[in-house]
């Protein structure tokens, strides 16, 4: 993964050397990085897990300091691991989101600009069907539940129609189901990723 990530840095922002494309309307973006879940009080705790993103968005309003766009990124993670231990515990669980929303980039026309992106939608949590010892989990849960999404980063253009983007969001969800009992009523799901971005 870090050798991608390296690869990836080093022709968004090596590999041209034009000046920044003129603005497109619509970009696509494909992201990988790492989520990390919230804890369930002391009952489960999770390491990090990896997590993929594919997001889509349409220009509709923009000026030299800034733009606005309707994005809708929806995120996926499917092996998000158990670190408490407990052999009845589930061994591990898979999330994904889509938040649909608002985007505003700060100097649009720079080769690297910021932006902010706010936006709610729905989050499904599944539980695995195995237990931490291997022994199938008789109990596991799914359920959906309302989702908010708040984050922010950085494109890079590259003078092309591609570029690389790198951002970080936190997306809050109500509660996860699972196969014992658990505290939480919210979940917050910190989010770090980075990849390409295809403009068009």
């Amino acid at each position: 993964m870090r050798k991608i990530i390296v690869a990836v840095m080093y022709l968004a922002l090596c590999g041209w050397s034009g000046p920044a494309s003129a603005q497109s309307r619509t970009d696509i973006g494909l992201l990988g990085g790492w989520m990390k879940p919230g804890a369930e009080g002391s009952v489960m705790q999770f390491n990090f897990g990896t997590t993929y993103e594919v997001s889509f968005a349409r220009r509709i309003w923009s000026a030299d300091r800034l733009d606005v766009a309707v994005e809708v990124p929806f995120l996926a993670a499917n092996s998000l691991s158990v670190k408490t231990p407990g052999a009845s515990l589930p061994r591990e669980y898979a999330g994904l989101s889509l938040t649909p929303g608002i985007r505003v980039m700060f100097a649009p026309r720079r080769r690297a600009s910021v932006f902010v992106a706010v936006g709610g939608g729905f989050a499904v949590y599944e539980e695995s069907k195995l237990r931490a010892d291997g022994n199938p989990n008789v109990g596991s849960q799914s359920n959906s539940t309302g989702a908010v999404s708040f984050g922010g980063g950085i494109d890079v253009r590259s003078g092309s129609w591609l570029g690389l983007r790198g951002e970080v969001r936190d997306v809050i969800t109500g509660a996860r189901s699972f196969s014992i009992p658990t505290p939480g009523e919210r979940v917050h799901n910190l989010v770090t990723t980075i990849g390409l971005v295809f403009r068009l």
